[in-house]
């Protein structure tokens, strides 16, 4: 089945990228607040909730009620909570850096996923400030207006950015070359707005920690680690497209029928299916739960 989340995002990140024609970015203009950014607010968080929703379900989450029923109805916070269990959302970092934006507009990176502490009312609570901002809109333009700003459309495009890269669950990989540029490359080809981290695992020999050195590399790693939403690796047994294919021409092959002296019989009767894996000079996967583990 198509994608049907990536050109909407496309969509919405181009309108972007035009409205940065008629207002500058920069530090001073990130409040700046008009219809236009309403509009694009309501649509891109509208999308964080469908294919936050679709993840889940990727993902095979389920959400039950006391009596173990699956439920009907979902709060987008709680899929997210759901998803940062796997994907350590709140800890994903987002940069925003593209020709239309001034130098020095952001002094660290987009965290969209991470709450902030707000008093409202005598009571502390936690938000995802962009989110809050949305509901404030849609349900009261009038009144919050000024929540349609430039500064709650970047954080909110940014989170609809992370989330469509962890639904399209694409991997990168080399055979037989140490590119590390093409690797990259691919990664930050995504999108010409917004960039995701990633971090290299060290090799076994490059884990001893140095007299000169610091830091060793796999404590960097370590460090590094949650943050990045890429995991590259080298010499990783991987399963390559070619190694698909092999294995879709061994089931098919292991079903062909003969039909000889008027009876219709398996070519072999015991095809052994082969799982075809390649060891590949660099592989980029997603930082999901399931390789989080120390390598």
């Amino acid at each position: 089945m198509s994608n049907l989340f990536w050109p909407i995002y496309r969509k919405l990140e181009s309108e972007f990228t035009e409205l940065s024609y008629y207002i500058s970015i920069d530090k001073q203009q990130l409040k700046t607040y008009s219809i236009k950014i309403a509009d694009l607010i309501l649509r891109a968080v509208s999308e964080c909730e469908n294919i936050a929703k679709e993840l889940c379900k990727k993902e095979k989450i389920k959400f039950r009620d006391k009596k173990g029923q699956i439920r009907d109805y979902v709060t987008f916070h709680e899929y997210i909570e759901e998803l940062d269990k796997m994907y350590n959302l709140k800890y994903k970092l987002v940069a925003c850096d593209f020709e239309n934006i001034k130098k020095g507009t952001f002094d660290i990176k987009h965290d969209p996923f991470r709450k902030e502490r707000i008093t409202r009312n005598g009571k502390d609570k936690e938000i995802w400030r962009w989110y809050n901002s949305y509901n404030l809109i849609k349900h009261d333009r009038i009144k919050n207006f000024k929540e349609a700003n430039m500064g709650n459309l970047i954080n909110s495009l940014a989170a609809l950015f992370l989330l469509n890269v962890y639904y399209m669950d694409k991997d990168f990989y080399l055979t037989n070359e140490y590119s590390y540029e093409t690797i990259i490359s691919k990664i930050e080809g995504f999108s010409e707005v917004f960039k995701v981290d990633y971090t290299l695992i060290p090799k076994q020999s490059e884990t001893r920690i140095q007299r000169d050195n610091f830091v060793d590399p796999y404590s960097y790693f370590e460090i590094a680690k949650p943050y990045s939403t890429y995991i590259i690796e080298t010499d990783k047994e991987y399963k390559t497209d070619s190694d698909r294919g092999a294995d879709l021409i061994d089931k098919l092959e292991s079903k062909v029928m003969l039909y000889k002296d008027g009876v219709l019989t398996r070519k072999y009767d015991n095809y052994e299916l082969r799982d075809h894996k390649t060891v590949c000079s660099i592989v980029a996967s997603l930082n999901k739960s399931t390789n989080n583990r120390k390598k």
